[in-house]
């Protein structure tokens, strides 16, 4: 564990409604759920180096993408390894708030998510290869503001979060990577929205202190109450056996935290 002075924190389950764990996140074998109420500990990973207004979070191959919002309609993402070591940024880019980010694992791309409930939902993808770039924007304003990105990279498309403003309620538009809407769900409102991710099947959604995990029809499966003070920003997952697969960020302090699941 890295980092002064935070340590490490421990969750319990809200709802005992077949989350099982992080296997079951990942699309592995789900283990039976706890009769006594599994609990969780999240792990600070690092914290961040920087203090701007950090916002969206994603993971590849051990690095992490951290958007931070540094206004005029602009962010800036960083990358950083497991030890919060920067290891390259971006100049200022069009992305607004940065709200959040996902990676396609076929070819690195980063799709980053407008955000703000008084913005249009736009995606911009970022070629991170090279100079950082904006080289695509998506622009779903059809679907309304407060707009949150995850890939979908087990069907190769994009899950995109919207809504009138950011207290809902919201709309869940599964689309391909052209932003051409394949199905949608609709959610009320489970708390200011923070982050999006896809793992395997699952959707996982981070609001003011909790995670919630859906299925793609939009059912709640689990609702994760966490501990930690800040304001929630940003959600990441991690590829199926590699270890910890669940990050999440806070800022007021900016830092990562990793969750693990407690076994009984």
């Amino acid at each position: 564990m890295h980092g002064p002075g935070l340590g490490e924190a421990a969750l319990t389950r809200r709802r005992v409604l077949g989350f099982a764990g992080a296997a079951t996140l990942a699309g592995a074998a789900a283990r039976p759920a706890a009769a006594d109420g599994r609990t969780y500990t999240f792990d600070l990973l690092f914290n961040v180096p920087h203090t701007d207004n950090m916002q969206g979070l994603a993971y590849r191959r051990g690095r992490f993408y951290v958007g931070f919002d540094v206004g005029g309609g602009h962010g800036v993402i960083r990358e950083y390894d497991r030890y919060g070591t920067t290891l390259k940024e971006s100049a200022p880019l069009a992305v607004g708030h940065a709200a959040e980010i996902s990676v396609r694992d076929r070819d690195g791309l980063l799709y980053v998510a407008t955000g703000g409930g008084t913005n249009p939902t736009k995606v911009n993808v970022v070629d991170w290869s090279g100079e950082p770039e904006v080289v695509r924007t998506i622009d779903l304003g059809s679907l309304g503001n407060s707009g949150l990105v995850a890939v979908d990279n087990r069907r190769d498309g994009l899950l995109v979060h919207a809504g009138p403003g950011d207290q809902g309620p919201f709309v869940f538009a599964f689309t391909d990577l052209d932003g051409t809407v394949r199905s949608t769900f609709d959610l009320g409102y489970q708390g200011v929205p923070q982050g999006l991710e896809m793992a395997g099947d699952k959707v996982l959604y981070y609001t003011n202190d909790t995670i919630t995990v859906l299925d793609r029809a939009g059912t709640i499966l689990e609702a994760i109450d966490i501990p930690l003070t800040g304001e929630s920003e940003g959600l990441a997952v991690a590829p199926a056996g590699r270890g910890t697969r669940v990050f999440f960020g806070y800022n007021k302090p900016n830092r990562v935290y990793a969750m693990k699941p407690v076994f009984r």
